[in-house]
C-alpha cells in the first residue's frame, strides 16, 4: 500500500515527516530495529536477534509497498529515523480477514512527544480504508505509557499471557492482547 507523504508538528516544535517504508532503506531499518531492540524491553528481540539480511528486508519492504492492505510507515525528524508502525493481516480467510495486527516502534529520544499516537492514528485510517474491522496488538507488562496510549485510542484489554516474553536474566513479563473495534 502506498502512502502520500506528509509532514507533522510534534509536541517539541519538530516536524516529521512520515512515509512508507523504502526498499532502498533496508539496511537503514535493520540497523534501527537493533538499536530499539536494545532500548527497550517490550520488544519481541534482542538485538542479536536481528539476523536480517539487506536483501531479505528489502524484499519484506517491497513486498509491503506491493500490497493492497499491508504497509510499514516510517517517521523522520531532521532527516533522521524516529520510528516505523505497521500494518498486517491476520489471514486471507474470509472468517478472520476483516483482522489486523498494528505494530509500532520509536527510537526511546522520540517518545512523549505525540509520533507514536499520530502514527498509529494514521495506520487505523489506513486499516479502515483496506476495510478492516477490527485492529489487534499486544502490549508487554510494564509498558504503561504505550498501554495508556493504545487505551486512549480505543482499544480495549481482552486478555493476559503470563510469561509471554523470557529474558536473559531469567526473568519474564507477560503480554496485554488488546482490541480495537474500527
Amino acid at each position: 500500500m502506498i502512502y502520500a507523504e506528509t509532514e507533522i508538528q510534534l509536541k517539541n516544535g519538530c516536524t516529521a515527516v512520515v512515509r512508507n517504508a523504502r526498499p532502498e532503506n533496508a539496511k537503514q531499518m535493520i540497523e534501527y530495529l537493533r538499536t530499539v531492540s536494545g532500548e527497550s524491553p517490550f520488544l519481541l528481540r534482542e538485538p542479536d536477534e536481528v539476523n536480517f539480511t539487506v536483501e531479505k528486508e528489502r524484499a519484506i519492504l517491497q513486498n509491503k509497498a506491493e500490497s493492497p492492505n499491508e504497509i510499514m510507515l516510517t517517521a523522520y525528524v531532521n532527516g533522521e529515523l524516529a520510528g516505523n508502525c505497521s500494518l498486517a493481516s491476520q489471514g486471507d480467510k474470509r472468517r478472520t480477514k476483516h483482522r489486523c495486527c498494528v505494530s509500532i516502534a520509536l527510537y526511546e529520544k522520540y517518545c512523549n512527544l505525540g509520533l507514536g499516537r499520530i502514527l498509529l492514528s494514521t495506520l487505523l485510517e489506513l486499516a479502515k480504508q483496506c476495510g478492516y474491522t477490527q485492529a489487534e496488538l499486544g502490549v508487554i507488562e510494564g509498558n504503561e505509557r504505550a498501554k495508556h496510549v493504545y487505551e486512549s485510542l480505543g482499544f480495549k484489554e481482552y486478555g493476559f499471557l503470563p510469561n509471554s516474553l523470557r529474558y536473559s536474566d531469567g526473568t519474564a513479563r507477560g503480554e496485554y492482547f488488546m482490541v480495537k473495534e474500527l
